[in-house]
């Protein structure tokens, strides 16, 4: 193992420190940009002030995209958390032919790029109007990556679950669903907390399909960025998008405070 007293130890340093300037550096000038007291976005800000804040909070648009994306999100991860898990149980707890190459089929929205998918839904969405425009049609289409993602979590998390515990259950009187709920989904909650906050994440942030198959109705807090920033870009985006940095954070500080106790 590399001492960080040696001379390439301090290398390794410095590359850590540039790679988390690369990363952070971004959402630093966002932050930075919001304070500005002019009427367009500057770095480093002239003047400090808070009126974009309170003109971004004041603004009808932005609170119902949020609500919008929020709604949205959180069904589209229950759902996922769901099916996903289900479909975990069933690869990992049952031997049956073809399942390596149907979980290879469930796991396959994930390798695809974003903007592929948001135009492939819509033309199958065109051809095939089972669902309205909206809701409903974005909830089916983030399902098609949520439910891989939890799948992707959940099949290590079942793998490393020793099945003699359920079998243990059953031998005492439980049945098969009682064993399960019982016995191995305590077990799973780590997981499972993951898997639904990575479905979440996902929902909430997707942009291109939101843009493809939403309505004006119903357009996510990431639609309505959007077309700020394309019309007027001023440091009211950058007060939302500081606001939504501040919620990640306090969700990821709230996560590791519920893993550590």
């Amino acid at each position: 193992m590399t001492s960080l007293r040696t001379p390439l130890g301090w290398v390794l340093r410095g590359m850590a420190v540039l790679g988390f300037i690369y990363l952070l550096g971004p959402l630093l000038v966002i932050v930075a940009a919001s304070f500005s007291d002019t009427g367009y976005l500057a770095f480093p800000p002239q003047g400090l002030s808070l009126r974009w804040y309170h003109a971004a909070l004041a603004d009808a648009r932005y609170l119902t995209g949020f609500f919008v994306s929020l709604r949205l999100a959180a069904m589209v991860a229950v759902l996922s958390l769901i099916i996903g898990t289900a479909a975990a149980v069933a690869l990992t707890r049952f031997a049956f032919p073809g399942s390596v190459l149907l979980e290879a089929l469930f796991l396959s929205p994930l390798v695809l790029p974003a903007l592929v998918l948001a135009v492939a839904l819509t033309l199958f969405f065109s051809a095939n109007p089972i669902a309205p425009p909206g809701m409903t049609r974005l909830v089916i289409s983030h399902l098609l990556v949520g439910v891989p993602m939890v799948l992707r979590v959940m099949l290590p998390v079942l793998r490393r679950v020793d099945p003699a515990i359920e079998e243990a259950a059953r031998n005492l009187g439980a049945s098969p669903t009682k064993a399960f709920f019982l016995v191995t989904l305590p077990v799973l909650r780590p997981g499972l907390i993951a898997a639904a906050a990575l479905a979440f994440i996902f929902s909430f942030d997707e942009v291109e399909m939101a843009l493809f198959l939403g309505s004006v109705r119903d357009a996510p807090l990431t639609v309505v960025l959007y077309g700020a920033a394309q019309m007027q870009m001023d440091p009211t985006v950058a007060a939302v998008s500081s606001l939504l940095i501040l919620l990640a954070l306090l969700l990821m500080v709230a996560q590791q405070m519920y893993a550590n106790r």
